[in-house]
């Protein structure tokens, strides 16, 4: 007795007596329209990937400290390009350096982000409507000084 077992070819399948009833599958005659490249409908415009002109490929790693101080997995590389131009500062710069603490799969993770996002944009919306706000307080607080 050979311990290797019979290996299943389609002939073997149609010898057998369950499917010898069966008659030969009737495809229509789009069928395997794929199979010959010349057949294809895109046949004329397609071309081989190619990268853009003027690109250098692979993407190079910029130089210098990335923007983000560390990642949640310590064996997942941060990507070959980075921001550098918004270094993390301020409350919205804790809040992320804390969301980077924890790992990607983390809701938290993410969570943390848009919320020092928002407090980002808080600071920036603050910072940009303080020089109508301090004079038009101290205006009535002189006023209200004033009339007392």
């Amino acid at each position: 007795m050979d311990p290797t077992p019979e290996l299943s070819t389609p002939e073997t399948i149609q010898q057998r007596s369950g499917y010898q009833s069966l008659q030969p599958v009737k495809r229509p005659e789009y069928w395997g329209v794929d199979l010959d490249p010349s057949r294809r409908p895109g046949v004329p415009m397609e071309r081989e990937p190619q990268p853009f002109p003027n690109t250098r490929f692979p993407p190079e790693r910029q130089q210098g400290e990335s923007a983000v101080p560390m990642h949640g997995r310590s064996n997942k590389e941060m990507p070959p390009v980075f921001g550098t131009s918004t270094p993390l500062k301020g409350l919205s710069g804790a809040i992320r350096k804390y969301a980077y603490s924890l790992p990607d799969h983390y809701p938290s993770h993410w969570l943390l982000k848009m919320l020092g996002d928002r407090v980002d944009s808080w600071g920036y919306h603050t910072r940009r409507a303080l020089p109508v706000l301090i004079p038009a307080v101290v205006i009535g607080f002189l006023g209200a000084r004033g009339r007392s």
